[in-house]
């Protein structure tokens, strides 16, 4: 199992600010039967003002903390990238390594909370047109998308790809954000899920519960359609989107152009 989108490296981003507790963590995510973790460093947000996001840097940081899970026999898989925080810049940044994952292809994407961004269209074709998909992180928590779901329906035309977060799933950031999450579900606004995993208290990797969830209240064949999604990502392949009609059937989307296939 892999978890897509979480912050664990010590004293990086608003994670952990310990080694022990960044073990802690992978501890706990391999108890859950996750294989691999995309650590996803904040990347441009106004919260990492001062911080050091040198990919060399936090590679060497990596390496630090694969030395302690080998000491300690802990055995889980680390994909380096990051959580770009939207400005219209991202085309010029795309060829730093720490900013895209899957050999380039992806690029995950977070916009500020309440503020819905003008003009990001235009930016993430531009990006698009140089290879590059946007994966959009948990949008369920964006107070436009909460009063307007219909905007992930276009966004799901414009070829792009949606991370929602295991914790919404299960409740974690609110009433109003689960009704949003299994809303978007159900109209097939899902390609992946990530735990956003930051700690050992509030915020743990919750990857298996929040699949079990939706197993009990869908089916299985969703959970493993999210599950080959995220491998797809790592890979640097097209994802699958999900039929609204069938969540049997599934659609492959062409990152290089927003038309849909409809797969049996």
């Amino acid at each position: 199992m892999i978890d897509f989108h979480n912050h664990f490296l010590p004293n990086v981003d608003d994670g952990p600010k310990t080694m022990e507790d960044s073990i802690l963590m992978l501890k706990h995510a391999i108890h859950q039967g996750i294989t691999e973790v995309v650590q996803t460093v904040h990347f441009q947000h106004p919260k990492m003002e001062g911080k050091n996001v040198d990919y060399t840097y936090l590679k060497n940081i990596v390496s630090d903390v694969e030395r302690e899970l080998k000491k300690k026999n802990l055995k889980i898989k680390i994909h380096l990238s990051s959580e770009v925080f939207y400005l219209p810049n991202l085309v010029e940044i795309a060829k730093n390594p720490l900013v895209t994952i899957g050999n380039g292809k992806y690029m995950l994407i977070e916009f500020s909370t309440n503020i819905f961004p003008t003009n990001y269209e235009n930016e993430l074709f531009k990006l698009q047109s140089n290879g590059v998909n946007p994966i959009l992180a948990h949008p369920e928590r964006y107070r436009f998308i909460q009063q307007d779901l219909n905007i992930l329906g276009e966004w799901i035309n414009r070829g792009y790809v949606i991370q929602i977060d295991a914790g919404s799933i299960l409740g974690h950031f609110g009433k109003k954000t689960k009704e949003i999450v299994f809303k978007m579900i159900k109209n097939g606004y899902i390609h992946l899920i990530g735990s956003d995993a930051h700690n050992i208290r509030k915020r743990i990797f919750c990857l298996k519960e929040a699949y079990e969830l939706l197993e009990n209240k869908f089916s299985l064949n969703l959970v493993k359609f999210l599950k080959e999604n995220s491998k797809n990502i790592i890979k640097g392949v097209d994802v699958q989107t999900i039929c609204i009609e069938d969540f049997t059937r599934i659609k492959s989307i062409n990152s290089k152009s927003s038309r849909i296939r409809c797969i049996i």
